[in-house]
């Protein structure tokens, strides 16, 4: 009996080979979806000899410094929200307001303002992320048993100690779930923001590299970048947010 937890991974391979066969036995276009070896092979190549390694990295760096800036502000957000109404309830405004936003929509205004490049990527992975980590923290907040606030107060802790010893750690499930959702809504704005922007820095990132392969019709290229951001995304998910469970499975 197979036990439950290899059934994604069962179907995953299923989908694999599926696809394989699809190609192998010509039962598709090459040209719109070339075999999985060919996508593999692309890959490689790209991360070894091309520069799909270092428009990895540059991704993933602006990416990181969003949900940095974005974790800053959600932390004085939820401090702010919590302790003031005024702030709360314009936060609960804002949000409503801006976080079904897409971030795309954003794109003339952030042209406007300050250019193509970097920055304009940045304010759109920033809009993607805040959002969701500042809903996700105040979720966290409401749930926190009153007691453990009364008993805090009781003590004679200030705001910010109550802050920093009760409410963060309390919170610590709903953070780590706006942070995992930040993290695939970054994905999502940065290269949705480099495929219009076109190559940012002096070699772009990866939404630049699908959107090159696409002008050039490599079909084989473009599934390779799409995999690549797959694959990372199935990292981030088994290593960073669920570490138990993939030393479970190791």
């Amino acid at each position: 009996m197979v036990s439950k937890k290899y059934y994604k991974w069962i179907g995953l391979l299923s989908i694999l080979i599926i696809w394989q066969l699809s190609s192998s036995l010509k039962l598709v276009n090459p040209l719109s979806l070339p075999s999985l070896i060919e996508v593999i092979s692309a890959l490689i190549t790209g991360l070894t000899k091309g520069e799909l390694l270092m428009q990895l990295f540059n991704s993933i760096g602006l990416i990181l410094i969003g949900l940095l800036i974005g974790s800053l502000i959600t932390l004085v957000m939820g401090y702010l929200g919590y302790f003031y109404s005024f702030f709360y309830e314009n936060f609960k405004m804002f949000s409503a307001i801006f976080h079904p936003l897409p971030g795309v929509a954003l794109l003339p205004i952030v042209i406007t303002w300050v250019g193509i490049g970097e920055k304009a990527v940045l304010i759109v992975i920033l809009h993607a992320v805040l959002w969701p980590m500042y809903i996700n923290l105040n979720l966290g907040f409401n749930d926190i048993d009153n007691s453990l606030i009364e008993a805090a107060y009781n003590n004679g802790a200030t705001n910010w100690q109550l802050f920093i010893y009760v409410l963060l750690p309390g919170a610590i499930s709903s953070i780590i779930a706006g942070f995992r959702i930040a993290w695939s809504r970054a994905w999502r704005a940065l290269i949705s923001a480099e495929m219009i922007f076109g190559a940012i820095g002096s070699i772009g990132g990866i939404g630049w590299f699908l959107y090159e392969k696409r002008a050039f019709m490599d079909t084989k290229g473009m599934f390779a970048g799409i995999l690549l951001v797959m694959v990372i995304g199935i990292l981030v998910e088994q290593v960073i947010f669920n570490p138990k469970k993939a030393d479970e499975q190791i």
